[in-house]
């Protein structure tokens, strides 16, 4: 028997109803938000953009504490301030406690809590698509952390212990293993894999990368741009509260906070990089780090590769999921990690005291090693027309330092020319086009000059380069090569590919005889 004409009217006026209801609030809703600074989510990308609304409410923009963590907090700030010394009850950037600790011998288990209290019935549909997308992305964010480390998951596995993904007003997590049901709130707007993987590696034990007691050699704070009442966030741990498991501080960390963080409008930075070089790396969430998988794996799967003979250079290690091979850093591959990553648009290069360029072309990830025998490299960043982000999401990066560990200086945005020297005999270049979204231009209608060689500074392994002037020292003479960059190419005869695929040309091209070591 069909539905009576009446009733079907009735229930079309009825849902009819509902939309504009439902637009009428949602609209208002949005232009509140847009025309309220203070309640931007996402304005930067991270989980502490997204939790301003309730940052009063967290530790940190995203940490629930335990009673026992923010008493060690309140006793190390005690301890601060009068000088003297109180007993510890754990150590930071990493729980070094057992108790925080999960058992990694069996599989992490986990649920969703996915209930959003009264729905309306006609979008009902429309929810349950959401929420399986929202569950892909955390499901997403745990394959990446089990397949880069020994910690595995298992939904609806079994265990007292577990996490319970649900969406809250933010992005939020406990610090460690709190025990029994701790929840991870992954709400509107945090739908992100990278912040996902930022609020599960809270979950394995990790505090943020700022607080590490020797951020000072990397990061410099604006106290006059904090907004007011949020600068315990910005609180330094000791070294005695404080354990990096021997690992660098890494500017790109996934734990790393943003350049805005808690400021008090987006015009203004809160976290200025000691190498201004740097000033666009902080705060990305596109995923963890080399060194934030590393630290993961230092934590939880020390005892996975025990009697590997591998040799893994430049800072590479067994992998606790194949004990045969080295995990590298990234721009580093072989079975050592004594060549450059394979791509389809890189290689390696070799250094000569004439200056030399590269040309390539694509919207991909590439990969260059370039190396001379003993002296360093100068290379010069002549310009770069990415979309300019106050953290670059597609970027050149030089890792020109020596602790390849380290994610290396990022650039996005068309600035003045940059050089630099390499602290060893090569430098890695990667570039990342694969979220161009930009225009520029670039005029190589003539020779670049050569320019002064900058003063070389020595200084510890991860020592930054800073300074102009003539080299001296060691090494012999500074290698050379050039880095420019065409942004995008359109082809006038398919606009419309052209408009739906936008193309990188990033050039190091050859210019006076390079040799190129395929």
């Amino acid at each position: 028997m069909g539905i009576p004409q009446a009733s079907l009217t009735y229930a079309t006026k009825t849902f009819s109803s509902c939309c504009k209801f439902f637009f009428r609030v949602h609209i208002g809703i949005l232009l509140f938000i847009f025309f309220n600074p203070h309640l931007q989510p996402l304005y930067d990308g991270t989980e502490t953009g997204r939790n301003r609304p309730i940052s009063q409410d967290l530790f940190e923009s995203d940490i629930v504490l335990t009673v026992d963590q923010l008493k060690g907090i309140v006793l190390a700030e005690k301890e601060r301030r009068t000088g003297r010394r109180e007993q510890r009850r754990y150590k930071r950037k990493v729980i070094t406690g057992s108790i925080y600790r999960w058992n990694v011998k069996q599989p992490i288990p986990y649920e969703f809590k996915s209930d959003d209290g009264n729905l309306i019935n006609d979008f009902v549909l429309l929810f349950e698509r959401y929420i399986d997308g929202w569950r892909n992305i955390i499901r997403s964010a745990l394959n990446f952390w089990q397949s880069e480390t020994c910690v595995r998951w298992a939904e609806n596995g079994p265990g007292i212990d577990r996490v319970i993904f649900f969406k809250g007003s933010g992005c939020y997590s406990s610090v460690g293993r709190t025990g029994g049901r701790q929840q991870i709130s992954i709400g509107y707007g945090c739908e992100d894999k990278g912040i996902v993987t930022h609020e599960v590696g809270h979950s394995l034990g990790f505090w943020h990368e700022q607080s590490r007691p020797d951020r000072d050699r990397y990061i410099q704070l604006k106290q006059e741009y904090i907004a007011r009442g949020t600068e315990g966030n910005f609180v330094k741990r000791s070294i005695d509260e404080s354990d990096d498991v021997g690992l660098p501080y890494d500017l790109g960390s996934v734990m790393h906070y943003g350049p805005n963080a808690f400021t008090i409008d987006w015009d203004h930075t809160t976290i200025e990089t000691v190498d201004k070089n740097y000033k666009h790396t902080i705060g990305q969430r596109a995923g963890p780090s080399f060194v934030d998988v590393k630290q993961v794996n230092r934590l939880y799967c020390n005892d996975r590769c025990v009697g590997s003979t591998l040799s893994c250079q430049n800072g590479g290690y067994p992998d606790p999921n194949n004990c045969f091979v080295c995990k590298c850093p990234t721009g580093l591959g072989g079975s050592t990690c004594e060549s450059v990553q394979p791509s389809d648009c890189g290689s390696e290069l070799i250094a000569s005291t004439l200056w030399q360029h590269l040309i390539y072309k694509g919207s991909q990830r590439c990969y260059w090693r370039i190396k001379t025998n003993e002296a360093r490299i100068r290379i010069l960043l002549d310009s770069v027309s990415f979309k300019c982000d106050a953290t670059c999401r597609s970027y050149v990066e030089l890792k020109h330092n020596s602790d390849f560990q380290q994610t290396g200086f990022r650039s996005c945005c068309s600035e003045k020319e940059l050089e630099i020297v390499s602290e060893q005999n090569e430098v890695l270049v990667i570039v990342d086009a694969t979220e161009l979204n930009g225009e520029g231009s670039f005029n190589s209608g003539k020779p670049l000059r050569k320019p002064p060689p900058p003063i070389w500074v020595p200084g510890s392994e991860n020592r930054l380069f800073r300074g102009t002037g003539s080299a001296g020292g060691k090494g012999g003479p500074i290698e050379r090569f050039i880095l420019n960059s065409i942004p995008q190419i359109r082809d006038p005869n398919h606009p419309v590919e052209s408009i739906a695929s936008i193309v990188t040309e990033f050039t190091l091209s050859q210019l006076l005889g390079a040799s190129r070591d395929r």
